[in-house]
């Protein structure tokens, strides 16, 4: 993992899947909290990158239980002042079930072509009853999606359906902080009505959902793609800012 000691709450970032600590996303917002005295933590998934195991084994519950540990390893050795949570793609997924389970640390989540349920509901019915197959005797298989490859592993499908957050109706994920999603209308592996899904599936009031008209899954072709990220960061910082000041001034003197 990579950790940068600064000011303010921590954010804390999640690689899309297939992608390590040291992707375009994860660089820029590095960079950015450098540069800005922020603290930040990026971290490999298992079986990605420098991290343990493999990933043959890898799953959301994993993932998502190995960022509660970073969580409880920050509250514990550094002074800080909450989490925010930026996920990409199948880290968007990872932080949600996260972020239910540290939920006095978590202070925001920013999901970034956010993707849940994505193993259950959008990859397995489209894969052919071959690779099917092949996943279920073998273990993995490299597929094609949306003109990218990538190896998909039955431990994933298996744990994806487990974990799956947007089949339970609306306000049934009980997350109640500022939550910001940026989603491109050209994403070529989810449908932008993901965005709009897990809004409605959040039981958080406060919801900001940011489409961008030309943007691919990836949202890193540009600058204004990761200044997005940049700026939903900064709004959570001042709605956590200004929540903090109702509080004391509703608290007895």
């Amino acid at each position: 993992y990579d950790y940068l000691p600064g000011d303010g709450p921590v954010i804390f970032y999640l690689p899309a899947l297939n992608q390590t600590r040291h992707g375009a996303k994860a660089n820029a917002v590095k960079t950015w909290c450098r540069r800005n005295g922020r603290s930040f933590l990026v971290a490999d998934y298992y079986g990605t990158g420098k991290s343990d195991g493999e990933y043959s084994d890898a799953t959301i519950t994993r993932w998502a239980k190995d960022a509660a540990a970073l969580i409880d390893w920050l509250k514990k050795e550094h002074d800080h002042d909450g989490v925010i949570m930026v996920g990409a793609g199948v880290g968007g997924w990872v932080m949600l079930h996260t972020a239910q389970w540290r939920k006095d640390s978590i202070v925001g989540l920013v999901g970034v072509a956010a993707d849940p349920d994505f193993t259950e509901t959008l990859v397995w019915p489209a894969l052919e009853d071959s690779v099917k197959q092949e996943i279920e005797n073998k273990g993995l298989a490299v597929i094609t999606w949306a003109g990218k490859p990538y190896t998909v592993t039955k431990a994933l499908f298996d744990d994806g359906r487990k974990m799956q957050v947007l089949n339970k109706g609306p306000n049934s994920i009980p997350i109640t902080c500022p939550v910001r999603l940026i989603q491109g209308l050209g994403d070529e592996e989810i449908p932008p009505e993901r965005a709009l899904e897990l809004s409605d599936c959040l039981l958080s009031r406060d919801v900001v959902i940011t489409y961008v008209k030309y943007g691919k899954h990836a949202l890193e072709d540009y600058e204004d793609d990761f200044r997005r990220i940049y700026f939903a960061v900064e709004d959570i910082e001042r709605q956590v800012v200004r929540q903090n000041w109702l509080r004391n001034m509703n608290r007895p003197v």
